[in-house]
């Protein structure tokens, strides 16, 4: 498929999708969102993926909706609530695979709450977030008033949207806002070695893991059990299972690719 606001590739089982706008530091439009829920979907029927790295070309990640659109939207010449259709976030959100949000710059408005719903936040030295919106009179969007809090707590979620201010990749890591900071001359490096790992796992079963968590946080603890325990179910009659135990008492790598390919 063509792409022209993003680029697509496969690197052995990890899709990369690149937000390639860099002139306008990958401001997000609406044609931008659009392929990205086009790209991920292609990764989600492609059985040779295992894992989704998204990131951004030159030296940003997203610098925010594209500024046009909204006055755009105000004056009327568009007929759209967001910038971006509401189905974005459920693709990321829901999607059967890992997906990592790679932060290599400036992530600021939607640029830092579509890195929520992914799986795995990392950052490159050169990385900065920003729930600006105060800034324009909005509040936190794309399910970010239900996530952030979820991710670095109430008192730092309500500080950071209230003050609109820029957080380094440090101050992120510190408040479990990214998992890993790495260098910058090597960050899409790192950040695919990363990938690889979990691109080689038990795909399937990983995406069961993200169901039941997902599920779990919205749910209280004797729903969550029980959202355990149909999900642990459909884990024990599955290859992926089987696979992991006959491989471990036979002292050899799991073969977990070939039976993502077969399933």
């Amino acid at each position: 498929m063509s792409y022209q606001r993003i680029t697509y590739e496969k690197r052995d089982r990890v899709a990369l999708i690149v937000l390639n706008r860099p002139e306008v530091l990958n401001a997000m439009d609406p044609l931008m969102g659009d392929e990205l829920v086009m790209a991920l979907k292609e990764a989600r029927e492609d059985k040779g993926v295992g894992c989704v790295v998204i990131t951004g070309a030159g030296r940003a990640f997203c610098s925010g909706a594209d500024v046009k659109v909204f006055r755009q939207m105000i004056e009327g010449q568009v007929q759209r609530r967001t910038v971006v259709d509401e189905d974005l976030f459920d693709v990321i959100f829901d999607h059967p695979k890992p997906i990592i949000a790679a932060v290599n710059g400036p992530a600021v408005g939607i640029g830092a709450t579509m890195t929520l719903p992914c799986d795995i936040r990392l950052a490159s030295e050169q990385a900065r977030f920003g729930f600006i919106f105060a800034r324009v009179g909005l509040i936190l969007e794309f399910g970010s008033t239900f996530l952030l809090p979820r991710i670095i707590g109430l008192g730092k979620a309500l500080e950071l949207a209230m003050t609109a201010r820029l957080i380094d990749a440090h101050e992120a890591k510190e408040i479990g806002l990214v998992s890993q900071v790495f260098p910058q001359d090597r960050f899409l490096e790192e950040v695919m070695a990363y990938a690889s790992q979990i691109a080689n796992g038990p795909t399937r079963t990983l995406g069961w893991m993200k169901e039941a968590v997902h599920r779990s946080i919205q749910a209280d603890l004797p729903t969550a059990r029980r959202i355990e325990g149909e999900i642990l179910d459909r884990c024990r009659r599955s290859p992926e299972h089987r696979e992991g135990v006959m491989a471990f008492l036979e002292k050899r790598q799991p073969r977990w690719a070939e039976i993502a390919e077969q399933s």
